[in-house]
């Protein structure tokens, strides 16, 4: 199927890893700090293992590996009559691996997994930036779908008859998605949603009124 098979096929497993780590920087920043079963026990409570594919070993791997690439701190506590505890926070270079990872989860089609944890995390973003990234998925969008109607109207003689409607599937998937991006970007312009630079955002509320778990 050539370039449009390319195009259009499925995902890597980048998108998951991806999806994990933005999660996990995302909810720490928003806690002020968590422990790592604070962190697990709010993905699990998002229902994340289900829209997001992550799994609970991939939690803890991400914050340690985080901590390793300077994203996170890490603070040893006291347990309660247990073992130490290590308390993560973000750090400001973490913070803006966060915002360029709901940038990237926005603009990038394919991903569904980096999608729905992008727009999990929608808030971190200005609403002009997260306007103007839900915009270049739009122009993607619908730059695939002039591909994948090319192709529809003139496929490769060699590509047998039932791929084609795979190939209709496709693209009922990529119009779907079309307006459904088309209506967030109009939703956003409309002011919908409290973003980072509106009154309220976690940019302007105190630490200590931020998440707690």
């Amino acid at each position: 199927m050539g370039k449009f098979a390319i195009e259009t096929r499925g995902l890597s497993g980048g998108g998951r890893v991806s999806a994990t780590k933005l999660l996990v920087l995302g909810i720490v920043h928003l806690s002020g700090g968590a422990h790592g079963y604070q962190v697990r026990s709010e993905l699990q409570s998002w229902g994340a293992e289900s829209w997001a594919k992550i799994k609970p070993g991939s939690i803890y791997h991400a914050l340690k590996k985080a901590a390793a690439d300077g994203l996170l701190t890490e603070h040893a506590e006291p347990g309660n009559s247990g073992p130490e505890r290590v308390l993560y926070r973000a750090t400001a270079r973490g913070r803006d691996e966060m915002v360029e990872l709901v940038r990237d989860g926005l603009r990038r089609t394919h991903d569904p997994d980096m999608l729905n944890a992008s727009i999990a995390m929608l808030p971190m973003l200005t609403r002009t930036d997260a306007i103007a990234h839900v915009n270049e998925r739009v122009a993607r969008l619908e730059a695939e779908l002039v591909v994948q109607a090319k192709w529809r109207e003139h496929p490769n003689r060699d590509t047998p008859e039932h791929v084609r409607d795979q190939a209709e599937l496709w693209a009922g998937h990529a119009r779907t998605e079309l307006e459904w991006a088309k209506s967030l970007s109009k939703r956003l312009s409309e002011g919908a949603y409290t973003m980072a630079d509106d009154p309220g955002s976690w940019r302007t509320v105190s630490d200590h009124l931020k998440i707690r778990f």
